[in-house]
């Protein structure tokens, strides 16, 4: 009974700590593609 207990406190008190580094580094890399795709683009001059 105590290891039920003990689980579900393990589980209430969990934070995913290194899933939201993942994504934090995955959308950082995303805007920084966008913005370098984004300022060759302003550099090559291309209008739309």
């Amino acid at each position: 009974m105590s290891d039920r207990s003990t689980d579900a406190a393990f589980e209430e008190d969990f934070k995913p700590r290194g899933t939201i580094a993942i994504v934090a580094m995955f959308v950082a890399m995303l805007i920084l593609l966008w913005l370098s795709i984004y300022l060759i683009l302003i550099v090559r001059g291309v209008t739309v």
